[in-house]
């Protein structure tokens, strides 16, 4: 805390005053979490679901000020309803970052259009993005451009780690440049024309470094680094694993002299015992539910990495957004448990998200700040002190 010196200081001393003064301070309450406060808080929340009010007073309710959501903006029913829930939002203090796609992204129909001419590939792209932006603008600051390009099918070198950018120097990752370069750039017109205070976010995950220098490189503009990790509790802590590169992931992040927004955090152990793509997470599964060795491990690894992440001074980590606000039973292990609450409802929330709401500064029930002293988890300050709304 920083102490003014008091005008009349400079002048004739007044002992009384100055006893006055330091007993008023004293008995000025300070804020539980004025520290991890200064960082933005929120969840990925995909389309808002069907009650987007509903989602937005639970989100304040825990203090979650940002959330991540996706995109289709030049489709027109999905465009209304991603309004619908971003004014919902908007409404409760609570930041979006949208993160959108073109006709060159995965799944779509140009995926690996490697034979195309990259000049019609760029100028594509941004008349695609122009019109997203246009019709998002006056709710949307930060832009994400698509989701995790650095791991699309041929882009990277085969058996490369993608620390390199000469690891992304392929036709797909050409082809993606080209894409990325004219989606950042229509951002940026609509940014100058508009003088509107419009940020591009530009991802990776994992160790991929090379994916943001190549792009860079390659004339891609972004202002935010967008970045994936779901660490596993038997890890290093992040400004420190090697595996990463000296300093750790949040050192390598640092290299960029960018904000940082991490907009996917979970525990890694959420992937055990499931087969993800190439990778096989072997040992005993996670069982998604309170009292499993397992799953009682995600939530340590958990409270361990945030408070890496709160305490570090490597990069400049604006935000952390935990994937993702509920479970989606509909899908696959690992992909259906990674919620914060298992319901849709919103009326069942996991000790993940009362680790994540005494972080955030959030609304703390007896009950929920029980579990984390029981668990030695969480801000010692946000387990002692009741914030639920009288």
């Amino acid at each position: 805390m920083l102490f003014l010196k008091p005008r009349w200081q400079a002048g004739k001393s007044k002992p009384w005053l100055v006893l006055a003064l330091l007993a008023l301070i004293f008995l000025i309450p300070v804020p539980a979490n004025s520290g991890p406060n200064t960082m933005l808080w929120g969840v990925n929340i995909h389309d808002g679901g069907s009650d987007p009010k509903l989602l937005a007073d639970k989100l304040a309710e825990r203090n979650f000020r940002s959330v991540r959501m996706d995109l289709w903006g030049n489709d027109p029913r999905y465009l209304a309803r991603f309004r619908n829930a971003v004014t919902a939002l908007k409404a409760k203090g609570i930041a979006v970052q949208a993160t959108f796609f073109v006709s060159f992204s995965h799944g779509q129909k140009r995926n690996q259009d490697v034979g195309a001419d990259l000049k019609e590939v760029e100028q594509s792209a941004y008349k695609q993005t122009l019109t997203q932006i246009n019709a998002t603008k006056d709710l949307v600051r930060d832009y994400e451009l698509q989701n995790e390009t650095s791991l699309y099918p041929n882009i990277c070198i085969t058996n490369f780690s993608g620390q390199k950018a000469g690891d992304f120097d392929t036709p797909e990752g050409r082809l993606q440049a080209a894409s990325l370069r004219g989606m950042s750039k229509a951002i940026n017109e609509v940014r100058i024309s508009s003088r509107l205070p419009l940020r591009i976010i530009l991802g990776t995950v994992g160790r991929h470094w090379g994916f943001l220098t190549f792009m860079q490189q390659q004339g891609v503009l972004f202002d935010v680094v967008g970045y994936h990790i779901y660490p596993h509790l038997k890890h290093p802590p992040l400004d420190q694993n090697p595996w990463f590169g000296p300093g750790g992931s949040l050192g390598q992040l640092a290299r960029f002299n960018k904000p940082v927004t991490i907009n996917e955090f979970n525990a890694g152990e959420i992937y055990n015992g499931t087969t993800n793509g190439a990778n096989r997470h072997p040992g005993p599964s996670y069982l998604n539910k309170v009292g499993d060795d397992v799953t009682e491990d995600g939530f340590k690894s958990l409270d361990k990495h945030l408070k890496e992440i709160v305490n570090q001074n490597a990069a400049n980590v604006e935000s952390v957004l935990f994937y993702e606000i509920w479970d989606e039973p509909r899908k696959a292990p690992p992909e259906n448990r990674f919620g914060l609450f298992y319901d849709s409802a919103l009326q069942q929330p996991k000790i993940s998200l009362l680790i994540a709401t005494s972080l955030a500064g959030g609304n703390l029930s007896p009950a929920e700040k029980n579990e984390l002293t029981a668990r030695g988890m969480g801000l010692p300050a946000a387990r002692g002190v009741d914030t639920r709304r009288k």
